[in-house]
């Protein structure tokens, strides 16, 4: 397993690294803290962008969200940080999210790394593949917001399912049933499209 790198090479496992971590941060260690924001950072923002669905407010709430971490010491030395954490910026989403933005938008405005076509399709392959990312995208913005949410963590994000209910405050049989609507709902929409 790869290490976490924290100043000092540590050649432990990732998780006890982040056992350790969270251990020292609860503990008042500032770069332990700053450590366990750059290993949580990039997930919770990507959360964040496609809650708020603006790049500004989930701006907004993820800062809020590891401000709120610095300060509970008892969550950083939980091994539910992450959940917490999500929990915290969907939260903060939901009441940064103004009516005028509520309207239905396709994600997908920036590109990723990994959505972009290889050198060797051809450019009717890299239409088609566009065309799909588009679609697919398109279909999880018009999901309702509980199924959005737990399509995204599950299946987007590659939270396990304990992690999904605790981050959405949901228990297992209804995040199963939310997530087995979530993708029914975008299996069909995606299918409808021509």
């Amino acid at each position: 397993m790869r290490g976490l790198p924290l100043g000092g090479a540590l050649d432990l496992p990732l998780g006890i690294q982040v056992t350790a971590v969270s251990h020292a941060a609860a503990h008042g260690d500032d770069a332990a803290l700053a450590a366990l924001v750059r290993l949580y950072h990039d997930r919770v923002y990507r959360f964040g962008l496609r809650v708020c669905r603006d790049g500004f407010d989930a701006d907004d709430a993820v800062q809020e969200a590891f401000v709120k971490l610095a300060k509970r010491q008892d969550i950083v030395a939980t091994e539910s940080a992450l959940a917490w954490l999500l929990t915290v910026v969907r939260n903060a989403c939901l009441r940064l999210i103004r009516p005028f933005q509520r309207q239905r938008r396709a994600l997908g405005e920036r590109v990723d790394a990994n959505e972009l076509p290889a050198a060797e399709l051809s450019p009717e392959a890299t239409l088609e593949r566009w065309e799909l990312v588009r679609s697919v995208h398109g279909a999880i913005a018009e999901l309702a917001q509980p199924y959005r949410e737990v399509l995204v963590l599950r299946d987007l994000e590659g939270l396990s399912g304990a992690d999904t209910c605790a981050a959405l405050g949901l228990e297992e049989a209804v995040m199963k049933t939310r997530l087995h609507r979530a993708r029914s709902q975008l299996r069909a929409k995606v299918q409808r499209q021509p």
